[in-house]
C-alpha cells in the first residue's frame, strides 16, 4: 500500500529513496573500521588518517551546491544519474591511488558526486510532499535510515578485515553501479514546470538574512559534527573488539538512532517541531555529559566510551527529521538551488569542523569530549534563540 501511494504521488519506490539517501552515510562511515589498516598501509599516524573523513564532507558541500543547480536546471533524474556517475569515478581514483594524495583527491570527488543523493532525492521529495506529510516522511525515512551509519561500519569491519581499505573501497563502487543501474530504470523526473530562474547569488543573499535558517543550517551541522566525528575517532577509542569488531557499536547505535526517529510517533499530536529538536537536543546532551563522566572517571574507558553516548543517537534522530523536514518552506519555487545553498552551509561547517577535530590527540578521549561539551551548549544557544524569535517558522 505505501508503494503504492508512493509512486500515485509521482516519487520512485521508496526502497530506492532510501538506498540513495543512505549512500553518503555509509560511504561515509564505512571506512571507519579501515582507517587503522590505511594508516598501516600509508605509514600514517591516527590524525592524518582522519583527514579521508573529513575531506568527504568538504567535497559533499561542493556537490551539494553543483547537483542542487543543476537539479533545477537539468532536471531532477539526470541530477541524480549524473552525480552518481561522478561518484563512481572518484571512488575508482581513490581504489587505483598511487599515493595518499591522489586517494584524497578521489575521495573527494566520490563525495562531491554522491552529494547528489541528498540535495537532489530530497528536492524531489519536496517537489512532491509539503508541510506536515514531508516531515512524517522525514520521520519515516529517519527510523529507517538510522540504521545506515551502522551498516558502514558492519560492512567496512567484515570487508576491511579481509581485503583492507581497498576492499572497502570496492564495495561503494559496487554499491553505485547497482544504483545507477536502478536509477535509470525507476526514476521519473518530478520538477514542475513552474521551477523559477532565481540568480544564485539573490538567493544566497536572502538566505543568508534568513535567520532562522541560518539557526537551522548551524544545529544540522552540530549535530552530524558530533555523529560523524564519533565514527572517525570510534576505531581508535574502542580499541579491538572480537568478532564484529567496531560493527558491534555501529549496531548498538543505529538502535538508539531508530528509537530516537521512532519515539516522534510517540509524542502528543500537539507537539510541533522546534520542541521536538528540543527533546533531541537534551538527549544529546545527557550523552555527550554521560560519556565525559566515563572519560574523566577511567582512564581508559573503552566500549564504555560509546555505551555512554548512545543517547547522543537518541537525540539525534528525533531531531533531524524535524530541522530538514520544515527547513525550506518558504523556498518551494526553486528547492532545488535553495537545497543546494542550504546543504552548502551545513555541509562547510561539518567538513571545517572535522578537518579541525583530526589535530586532536586521539590517544585521549577528553580533548574531543570537551569539544563535544562546547558543541553541545552552542545547539542549546542555537534553538533557544530559533524558537524564541521566529515561532512562526517553528511550528511549520
Amino acid at each position: 500500500m505505501k508503494h503504492a501511494s508512493a509512486r500515485r504521488d509521482g516519487l520512485p519506490p521508496r526502497g530506492l529513496i532510501l538506498a540513495l539517501l543512505a549512500l553518503p552515510q555509509i560511504a561515509e562511515t564505512i571506512l571507519a573500521p579501515a582507517l587503522p589498516d590505511l594508516t598501516r598501509h600509508w605509514r600514517l599516524d591516527a590524525g592524518s588518517a582522519q583527514s579521508v573523513m573529513g575531506i568527504f564532507f568538504l567535497g559533499f558541500a561542493l556537490g551539494v551546491l553543483l547537483w542542487g543547480h543543476l537539479a533545477d536546471v537539468w532536471g531532477r533524474r539526470p541530477a541524480l544519474l549524473a552525480g552518481l556517475a561522478t561518484g563512481l569515478a572518484g571512488t575508482l581514483c581513490a581504489l587505483t591511488a598511487p599515493t595518499f594524495e591522489v586517494l584524497l583527491c578521489g575521495r573527494f570527488i566520490q563525495a562531491a558526486g554522491l552529494a547528489t543523493c541528498s540535495v537532489t532525492t530530497q528536492t524531489l521529495l519536496r517537489d512532491r510532499l509539503a508541510g506536515d506529510a514531508l516531515t512524517r516522511y522525514f520521520v519515516t525515512l529517519g527510523a529507517v535510515l538510522a540504521w545506515s551509519p551502522a551498516v558502514g561500519p558492519l560492512v567496512g569491519q567484515l570487508v576491511s578485515d579481509r581485503l583492507g581499505y581497498q576492499g572497502v573501497l570496492l564495495a561503494i563502487g559496487l554499491v553505485i553501479m547497482l544504483l545507477l543501474s536502478a536509477g535509470g530504470r525507476l526514476l521519473r523526473e518530478t520538477r514542475g514546470g513552474a521551477t523559477a530562474a532565481v540568480p544564485l547569488r539573490a538567493l544566497g543573499r536572502r538566505m543568508l538574512a534568513d535567520a532562522p535558517l541560518r539557526r537551522t543550517a548551524v544545529l544540522v551541522a552540530g549535530l552530524n559534527f558530533l555523529v560523524f566525528s564519533f565514527y572517525s575517532a570510534g576505531p581508535f577509542m574502542v580499541g579491538h573488539l572480537p568478532g564484529l569488531g567496531f560493527g558491534w557499536v555501529g549496531l548498538a547505535v543505529a538502535a538508539a538512532g531508530c528509537l530516537g526517529a521512532a519515539s516522534n510517533r510517540r509524542l502528543p499530536v500537539g507537539t510541533g517541531p522546534a520542541q521536538r529538536v528540543g527533546y533531541g537536543l537534551r538527549c544529546v546532551l545527557a550523552g555527550v555529559v554521560a560519556q565525559c563522566a566515563v572519560v574523566w572517571l577511567l582512564p581508559q574507558p573503552g566500549l564504555l566510551w560509546a555505551v555512554a553516548a548512545l543517547p547522543l543517537f537518541a537525540g539525534y534522530g528525533l531531531a533531524i527529521p524535524n530541522l530538514l523536514g520544515p527547513a525550506l518552506t518558504h523556498y518551494g519555487h526553486c528547492l532545488g538551488r535553495a537545497g543546494a545553498l542550504f546543504g552548502l552551509g551545513y555541509y562547510t561547517l561539518l567538513g571545517a569542523g572535522l578537518a579541525a577535530s583530526s589535530w586532536l590527540p586521539f590517544h585521549s578521549a577528553l580533548p574531543l569530549s570537551c569539544v563535544w561539551l562546547a558543541v553541545c551548549a552552542l545547539l542549546l544557544g542555537t534553538h533557544r534563540r530559533r524558537h524564541s524569535r521566529a515561532p512562526a517558522r517553528s511550528s511549520n
